[in-house]
């Protein structure tokens, strides 16, 4: 099947850059060597793991060895490479047990992805971008592949822009002020008062809107997932390929990504921002 797939690269904060990383603690040296598991990249040799991390090989041995007593990575038994283990999994059981959120957005997602014939999928806010937490793909052959594993920026893609827009003010100030921006296509915004611009804009509109500005083949619509307090910690987006984003198509994917983001934050227990609940009856209206 064609498909077309978001590249996300390896965001890492200037405070982990490779000047830095020799001293950063423990954990969090173990949690930046857990960050390179992917979808992609399953599976590293000690060696080009700590060259790919920049952190020394025998700090990278004793960090794995430690994850290996706790059960977060294992050894293949024949090729000697690591891979992640089964405390991995128990966390996400934990943590779904505890706060149940895959079981509210999959099948919202479902039926987006069903009504727009285009993928859809939701993301969690991390200090340095977005994580996919779910995702729905539509029964035709060209469509947009999300990759589960890979970070999503913040400035790039409609998922990390709803959020921004929406999160507390010193988040925003936060990630415009301290991030390295890549610019992935001619289309994406690098510069820190553009971005204040648009997410302004965004704020005001209720969703946001990112054409071509992560992959030049692929547009992302998106509306923010709010908690208690009132701020955003998430999104939920709809990713066309550019080709079919008419105006017509883009109203639709807006309309519904909006009503998600009303039914799941109120799903669990929070009250979606006023513009998002006026641009959800605007939407209705068009």
């Amino acid at each position: 099947m064609k498909s077309i797939t978001w590249r996300a690269e390896k965001i890492v904060p200037k405070s982990e850059s490779t000047e830095t990383v020799p001293m950063m603690k423990s954990v969090d040296r173990a949690l930046y060597l857990l960050s390179y598991f992917t979808v992609q990249e399953p599976e590293w040799g000690l060696s080009e793991l700590a060259r790919k991390s920049k952190i020394d090989k025998a700090t990278t041995l004793r960090i794995l060895v430690a994850l290996i007593r706790n059960g977060f990575v294992e050894q293949h038994p024949e090729t000697k490479k690591y891979r992640l283990g089964i405390a991995v999994l128990r966390l996400a059981r934990v943590r779904e047990a505890s706060f149940p959120l895959l079981s509210l957005v999959n099948p919202v997602l479902d039926r987006l992805a069903e009504e727009m014939q285009e993928t859809a999928h939701a993301t969690l806010a991390s200090e340095t971008a977005m994580i996919t937490i779910a995702i729905a793909e539509p029964k035709r052959s060209t469509r947009v592949w999300v990759d589960p594993s890979q970070l999503l920026p913040f400035h790039a893609t409609a998922s990390g822009l709803a959020y921004l827009a929406f999160a507390a003010p010193g988040i925003r100030e936060g990630v415009l002020a301290s991030t390295e921006l890549t610019r992935y296509t001619q289309n994406t915004l690098v510069e820190p008062e553009k971005i204040g611009t648009q997410l302004e804009q965004v704020r005001a509109r209720g969703f946001a809107f990112s054409p071509g500005s992560f992959e030049a083949e692929s547009s992302g619509i998106a509306a923010p997932i709010f908690s208690g307090d009132g701020e955003a910690f998430g999104s939920v987006a709809i990713a066309g390929v550019a080709s079919r984003m008419t105006k017509d198509h883009q109203l639709k994917a807006a309309r519904l990504v909006v009503g998600a983001s009303v039914e799941i934050s109120r799903a669990i227990g929070a009250e979606p921002h006023p513009n998002v609940l006026r641009a959800e009856r605007e939407l209705l209206n068009a």
